[in-house]
């Protein structure tokens, strides 16, 4: 008999013990980013001999209620070699933070980027806010080719 209490009170314990452990044991965060953005659109053009350029069409970010736009950029990925950051946009005295609305539209200082005729690329746009804990992709444009002459 006593050997019958101590088994189920071992049971018991270590039922405890579990359920305790799933209890206090942290929930998974969830890494989905607060921040979104309109589709990014963009390609390439010849601007005069041997000049190459990629334009970037005017896109919106979406920012969650409550949140401040900490960062956004505009990476540029060649189909050979390695990426570039073309467009860095980061809060400072001469670029606030918006300070109302969930949207920011950027008026780009340059929306024409430099490119090499006849290479492929594609653009990324990543960003942040202040409720992200890391920097995610927003969007990107398909690739597309540069000319390689003008016609």
């Amino acid at each position: 008999m006593r050997t019958r209490v101590l088994q189920s009170a071992r049971v018991a314990i270590a039922a405890l013990i579990v359920t305790a452990c799933i209890l206090v044991s942290p929930t998974p965060s969830s890494a989905a980013p607060d921040i979104f953005a309109s589709p990014i659109h963009g390609g390439c053009y010849i601007a005069g001999p041997s000049d190459c350029r990629i334009h970037v069409e005017p896109f919106t970010i979406n920012i969650a209620s409550g949140k401040k736009l900490a960062l956004f950029r505009l990476v540029l990925f060649p189909s050979v070699g390695s990426f570039a950051t073309i467009y860095d946009w980061k809060p400072d005295q001469s670029n606030p933070v918006p300070t109302s609305g969930t949207t920011y539209t950027p008026s780009l200082v340059a929306m024409d980027f430099a490119a090499t005729c006849g290479k492929t690329y594609y653009v990324s746009l990543q960003g942040q806010d202040t409720g992200d804990v890391n920097v995610f992709t927003l969007g990107s444009t398909g690739t597309f080719t540069c000319p390689a002459s003008i016609p």
